[in-house]
């Protein structure tokens, strides 16, 4: 069955299903975490009347989004208050613990009418996405009654694109975040720049955006404002104090006799950076900022470069490279954390030296072979985990996609070698009661991509075409946010429910 705007079809069938454990198919993605299905029916009118119960204006803003959605599927909305056989009415309430502003639950019933209560506009937000799923057939289709109880495993179910490799338009951003969000995506990592090109405005810099492959402010903004409509935070990357070719060549006092490496060891390089990030913080109002800190070394004290670096360790007293990094990366943590941002970073830093890497920041592991440097590393230094391994979790660099059946396999508790696909036997495996800190969530990563290929690599070939030299397309994401929303449910089942031959899936 061809999908339309939203990638996915509907057909409810009259089952019983709580965490997913059932062995029949309801293609809900993510699935609910308890679904009752009754066996009466009701017929979808052509108008939809969409209704505030509780006054509050966060409500009236998700309504506004809906209507734009619904209307995509055909609807049409109905604003005033007269009955008839046409319209299906559904009600939104805040009910429950108000002071949860960023819990997810919700309760979703499908009787006469639809009805939504939720502790927060959050929980709000995602049982709207489930009713659109519900409705995807459009006006005057027929879906059961029903009862949903709702709420994600994990906060943070995040994506991240690479637009400083290859560069994408804002219009592709725009209209991602809409099929992110489709599938309860709620976070959206930029990788701004790299060596290759550095594609944020700047006032004070304006040599430093990358000519022609750089998004101006009123972009930026527009990207910001799509993003809350939705309920997904935008997670800006500058990287730093590695992969910064494009950042020395705009600002080249920042060179340490390396094209890609900072020099963090003089006051004026943390003077530039804060005053750069600064400005980019007025664009980026969201909760995280992502530092980068990966795949980058320093010399030790007996190889200092240059008498100055020599002094800077001595000032720190400190001797060795990892050390230097170590100290940088707390001192932006510090700037950040001024500034009212919670930072994450790659792994690369040593978790066991001094001076200890501040414990509030939120480490992004992607490999399993480095010596000290394994997540359980990190998880043992006391530091919160965002799974971002390479394996299942890398769309990447032309080589070796991400397999349907290998996402089916996974949940944000287990963390893959290298490129994927890798035989399951070699992943590292945690069991909750085994994670002495929290993993907060995981993060897809489409790495090295052009922007053609991104949607089917993403959500399939009904997205988009696909590319011989990508890899087949298929539904990753949706996968993946099951895995993250319920990652308890059936692994067949979840493949079947997008649409994906599978084989070697035995749960």
């Amino acid at each position: 069955m061809r999908k339309n705007y939203f990638i996915l079809f509907i057909g409810l069938m009259n089952i019983f299903i709580t965490n997913g454990l059932a062995n029949n198919i309801v293609p809900l993605v993510p699935l609910p975490d308890s679904i009752h299905i009754k066996k009466e029916m009701i017929t979808i009118g052509t108008e939809l009347r969409l209704i505030n119960l509780s006054g509050n204006k966060e409500i009236d803003f998700i309504i506004n989004t809906c209507a734009s959605d619904f209307q995509e599927l055909g609807f049409k909305m109905n604003v005033n208050s007269n009955s008839g056989s046409k319209i299906t009415s559904i009600y939104l309430k805040i009910d429950g613990d108000k002071n949860k502003k960023d819990d997810e639950t919700y309760r979703l019933t499908v009787d006469t009418c639809i009805s939504i209560y939720a502790n927060s506009p959050n929980g709000i937000f995602q049982a709207t996405r489930t009713v659109l799923q519900l409705l995807q057939k459009g006006p005057g289709s027929q879906i059961s009654k029903l009862e949903i109880m709702d709420k994600p495993s994990f906060g943070y179910r995040g994506v991240m694109v690479d637009c400083a490799r290859y560069f994408h338009s804002i219009d592709f951003h725009i209209q991602t975040i809409k099929k992110l969000a489709y599938y309860k995506i709620n976070h959206y990592m930029f990788h701004f720049s790299d060596h290759q090109s550095y594609t944020l405005p700047s006032d004070l810099y304006p040599e430093l955006p990358t000519k022609g492959r750089s998004y101006t402010k009123k972009e930026i903004q527009r990207l910001v404002e799509t993003a809350k409509e939705y309920h997904i935070t935008i997670v800006p990357s500058v990287d730093v104090p590695g992969h910064a070719g494009a950042l020395i060549r705009g600002i080249p006092i920042l060179n340490l006799n390396n094209p890609d490496k900072i020099d963090i060891a003089k006051e004026e390089t943390y003077k530039i950076l804060q005053s750069l990030f600064e400005e980019l913080l007025e664009l980026f109002p969201g909760k995280y900022w992502h530092l980068g800190a990966d795949e980058v070394s320093y010399p030790d004290l007996v190889n200092s470069p240059y008498e100055s670096y020599a002094a800077w360790m001595k000032k720190l007293e400190i001797t060795t490279g990892e050390q230097l990094l170590n100290s940088f990366i707390n001192r932006m943590y510090d700037f950040f954390k001024n500034n009212g941002k919670e930072m994450l970073v790659w792994e690369g830093f040593n978790p066991r030296i001094e001076p200890v890497v501040n414990k509030e920041i939120i480490v992004c592991p992607f490999d399993i072979k480095h010596a000290d440097r394994m997540p359980k590393d990190y998880i043992n230094a006391g530091y919160r985990i965002l799974n971002t391994s390479w394996s299942p979790l890398y769309i990447a660099d032309k080589i070796d996609m991400t397999t349907p059946e290998l996402l089916a396999k996974w949940n944000p508790y287990m963390f893959g070698a290298g490129r994927s696909p890798q035989p399951f036997a070699y992943w590292i495996k945690f069991k909750p009661s085994q994670i002495s800190t929290e993993i907060i969530g995981a993060q897809m990563c489409s790495w090295n991509n052009e922007e053609k290929a991104e949607w089917g690599l993403w959500f399939g070939k009904d997205a988009g075409p696909g590319f011989p030299e990508y890899g087949r397309p298929e539904p990753r994401v949706q996968i993946f946010s099951e895995r993250t929303w319920n990652y308890n449910t059936s692994g067949k089942s979840l493949l079947e429910r997008t649409n994906t031959a599978y084989w070697d899936v035995d749960y």
